[in-house]
């Protein structure tokens, strides 16, 4: 009896040293950038008559552009309002990461300046070369550029058949039909010209920024990869809403559980789109169905940035949404058993309290500390400039650390950036150090960019890249990971926060555990496979078709396009 109790009492000594190692861990970035050679701030181009593009752009791109297997830094830029003699717009500027923690401003040789006032930044391999080509947003147009190797880029915009005059805003590559190849579906904002636009004043009766309802919405575009280089719009033949919504974040996944990659759309002022992927490059909206169209209140959502990520641990993966202060951050929850249905659950969710008094822009759900629960991360800054009348301007972003049942409010302890308010909009994560941590780039208006490394106390993490068939980044495709007796999801997705662009790679935080057990990945327009006995704390890439075990299938696979 006493042997037993003392054993007890030993087991319960160990379990409160591991929570208490759990409380312990901390999240903790250090931003680097004017050390590491990555000087860069935003030129907004302002003529002092509060132009709506000098506070919605800020996007940036975390690539490989040069081949060397170091993640650059792409960040985009503004330019003059109207056009101003012996003045040409400033260009986007592009990073080369040399490693050891220094970047070098190639902007001059990369010849991917960006078009007139850009806005985000998409990078993939659109032409199967092995190269990383980049598409870049922006209010004055758009350009394609392929990357010629070496950190060279060549403007194909046109011959690509990708001209367009519309202000686009975030995009997101994914092999939408099945095919093999990369298509783009790129979000449209609204019709803005300065020298035509309102007279919008604040309370006070000074001119202050418009609001989005002062303008006509444009329409998004969805470009079918033709495998040739070039490509075909075919927005209203897939079946893209007819009636324009204002387009700003972009995110594609398979949110309807058939392992077709869907798109989600988070739309400022009007109702959000879930395109549900019905195969053959068709698609069916389906947001006000699935729940996620509007708010728990029926109201629509100023939605910017937008993540997926299990954030209650139910082994669902569920979406959130940045929003406008007042109105929190959304939390769409995946409803259990009803595969493309989700609820506004975001009190539940945790996500109410800490995210009312910001407005939210660029957003990243990660497991930054490896803990085996999921954190976030959200640039925040407003769009109406009423300061003077005690309403937030710039605003310090929040970070919230996972726990169960919700997260902790962790910005002040997390390092001194976190503590300066700024007008934050891009943000895009990637292991710049090779460290295997997760860090950041973070874009704002009215501050240098920063580059955020993670300097957190971390478990263990199963970095995983995921290729399909063909060769393509598996975009669509779910893992679930069994791990000691718990299982962990995630998703592979495309696009996702605002503007920006990350790495095509996976991480699932394990805690203390050092080996997954067992892994099953959901394949994009395929089977499931499984793979046994991974150990954590590598970049491991897995392609389908390679696993000595399949999982159950069912009986028909994904109709491809």
């Amino acid at each position: 009896m006493i042997k037993r109790h003392a054993q007890r009492n030993i087991a319960f000594l160990v379990s409160l040293l591991i929570a208490a190692g759990v409380q312990a861990q901390t999240i903790r970035f250090e931003d680097v950038a004017a050390e590491s050679g990555v000087v860069f701030r935003f030129d907004n181009g302002s003529r002092g008559k509060h132009d709506l593009p000098e506070i919605m752009g800020g996007g940036v791109a975390l690539f490989d552009a040069d081949g060397d297997g170091r993640l650059d830094i792409y960040l985009c830029n503004g330019g003059p309002i109207v056009a101003v003699e012996d003045r040409t717009d400033p260009p986007s500027r592009l990073f080369r990461n040399l490693g050891r923690g220094r970047f070098e401003d190639v902007t001059a040789t990369a010849n991917a300046p960006g078009p007139s006032y850009a806005m985000g930044a998409a990078a993939a391999d659109y032409d199967g070369d092995g190269r990383i080509d980049l598409f870049v947003s922006g209010w004055r147009g758009q350009r394609l550029y392929r990357n010629l190797g070496g950190g060279r880029f060549d403007d194909v915009t046109e011959r690509a058949g990708l001209a367009s005059d519309a202000w686009t805003t975030s995009a997101a590559w994914a092999d939408l039909d099945g095919d093999g190849d990369l298509d783009l579906y790129v979000a449209a904002y609204l019709d803005y010209d300065p020298e035509f636009a309102p007279y919008c004043a604040a309370p006070d009766g000074q001119r202050d920024y418009c609001g989005p309802e002062d303008f006509e919405a444009q329409a998004d575009r969805l470009y079918r990869n033709n495998g040739d280089g070039t490509f075909t719009e075919v927005a209203e033949a897939a079946g893209l809403p007819k009636r324009p919504e204002r387009g700003l974040g972009v995110l594609i996944a398979d949110l309807t559980g058939d392992r077709r990659p869907d798109i989600f759309v988070a739309n400022d002022g009007g109702r959000c789109h879930l395109l549900a992927n019905r195969g053959n490059l068709r698609f069916e909206e389906i947001g006000v169905e699935s729940g996620v169209a509007l708010d728990r209140a029926g109201e629509s959502l100023a939605g910017m940035g937008t993540a997926l990520a299990d954030l209650d641990g139910d082994g669902l993966s569920d979406l959130i949404v940045a929003n406008f202060l007042g109105r929190s951050t959304v939390g769409f929850r995946a409803v259990e058993g009803s595969p493309g249905l989700y609820h506004d659950d975001s009190d539940r969710l945790g996500l109410v309290a800490p995210t009312r008094e910001v407005l939210g822009f660029g957003l990243i759900a990660a497991d930054f500390d490896a803990d085996g629960r999921v954190d976030l991360l959200q640039a925040n800054g407003h769009v109406l400039d009423r300061a003077r009348l005690g309403v937030p301007f710039a605003m310090r972003p929040t970070l919230l650390r996972g726990r169960p049942g919700g997260f902790d409010v962790v910005s002040k302890e997390a390092g001194d950036w976190f503590s300066r308010p700024i007008l934050g909009r891009g943000l895009a994560l990637g292991d710049l150090d090779g460290d295997g941590r997760p860090d950041l780039v973070v874009a704002a208006l009215d501050a240098p960019a920063a580059v955020l490394l993670n300097r957190s106390r971390s478990g263990h993490a199963l970095r995983l890249t995921l290729i399909d068939g063909r060769g393509a980044p598996a975009i669509g495709a779910r893992v679930v990971a069994h791990v000691g007796g718990r299982v962990a999801t995630g998703d592979l997705v495309g696009g996702g926060s605002y503007l920006s662009s990350s790495p095509p790679e996976l991480t699932l935080g394990l805690g203390e555990s050092s080996r997954v057990d067992l892994l099953e990945v959901h394949w994009p327009w395929g089977d499931v496979e499984t793979w046994r006995d991974l150990d954590a704390d590598r970049l491991i890439q897995l392609r389908e078709g390679t696993s000595a075990e399949r999982g159950e299938v069912e009986p028909t696979t994904p109709e491809r396009g």
